[in-house]
Order: C-alpha cells, then structure tokens, then sequence
C-alpha cells in the first residue's frame, strides 16, 4: 500500500504538529504560572496590611505632635503671662500621656 503526500499535504501536516506542540507549551506555561500567581496574592495581603498598620501608626502620630504642639504653644502663651500654668502643665501631661500610648502601641505590633 503506497500512500502519496503532496507538499500542500506535507506543510499542512507540519502547521498541525507545530500547534500542538505549541498547545503543549501553553498547557505547561499556566501550570507553573498558577504557583506564582498564587504566592503574589499572598504578597499583595501582605503589603496592604502593613500599609494598614502605618496608616493607623501615621495617624496617631499626627494626633500626638498636634497635642504636642498645641502643649508647647499653651505654655509659651503661660511664660508669656497669657494664660494659668495649670492649664499648660495639664495640655502638656496630656500630649506626653498621648505620645507614651502610641510608642507603647507600635511596640506591642
């Protein structure tokens, strides 16, 4: 039994290997992707919780050096005679408290 190919028949037949070679690579390139996709989910959890964290952290801290700074200009209005010293000691007891609970708040994270 003698079967004859054309060159048409030929090339057809080597464009039909080639794709399913290249289906082959495909199939094997989504596999070893998957892992890596996954893991960079896990990454990305990651970063937006610490960027959580900071967030908070940053606003805390803003908190505090406002009361600190507010502390620090109601005490120079004290020295100045503008207002009672209790009430500056008071503001200033406050911002230092304010500050100790966010340094003890970044060190129990």
């Amino acid at each position: 039994m003698d079967t004859t190919l054309t060159l048409g028949e030929l090339g057809w037949l080597i464009i039909g290997i080639a794709v399913i070679v290249l289906l082959i690579y495909i199939i094997m390139l989504v596999r070893s992707l998957i892992p890596t996709v996954k893991k960079m989910n896990e990454v990305l959890e990651d970063v937006q919780a610490i960027t959580h964290v900071a967030s908070e952290t940053t606003e805390t801290l803003q908190h505090a050096i406002g009361n600190m700074s507010e502390s620090t200009s109601i005490l120079y209005q004290s020295i100045k005679g503008n207002q009672n010293v209790i009430a500056a000691l008071t503001s200033l007891i406050n911002a230092i408290t304010s500050l100790k609970n966010i340094v003890s708040r970044i060190f129990e994270k």
